[in-house]
């Protein structure tokens, strides 16, 4: 049996973008990181999937973020593998981190994709969970909500 092509690999533009722009990036972003820290990228049934650890502070967290159909003009999925405290500020179900106000239009949900990559989601998953942190210890979001 053939290998299913993921819908998000199926529109000519994205795939290009992924090519030229998105690996690219992925692959500096890797250059000079330890080993565990480094992304991996794995293609599933819905699209693309880049597995990562991150260190905001005092703890690691394994972080999967998804480029599914219709990337880049829909923002990635970003959920936290590691359990967290829930319920949290901004945090959905399914671990499902909320950077850009899901369900929101395009105009406000805060992602660009004419600026954004997929680097952008894994830097605001951090600061999201260098903002959990913070939470924890203070018991206050650190940031303002999203308008």
């Amino acid at each position: 049996m053939g290998q299913v092509i993921p819908a998000l690999l199926r529109d000519e533009r994205t795939k290009q973008r992924l090519l030229r722009v998105e690996i690219p990036i992925i692959e500096q972003y890797n250059r000079d990181r330890d080993k565990e820290y480094k992304i991996r990228v794995e293609t599933t049934r819905q699209g693309l999937s880049l597995n990562y650890l991150l260190k905001p502070g005092h703890n690691d967290y394994q972080v999967r973020t998804d480029l599914l159909e219709g990337y880049p003009l829909i923002p990635p999925e970003t959920r936290v593998q590691t359990p967290l405290d829930f319920p949290c500020p901004h945090l959905l179900p399914g671990q499902l981190v909320c950077l850009w106000r899901q369900g929101s239009d395009r105009q406000a949900n805060r992602w660009d994709p004419s600026t954004f990559t997929c680097i952008f989601a894994v830097l605001a998953a951090w600061r999201w969970l260098a903002c959990y942190e913070l939470w924890k210890q203070t018991g206050e979001w650190p940031l303002p909500e999203a308008r």
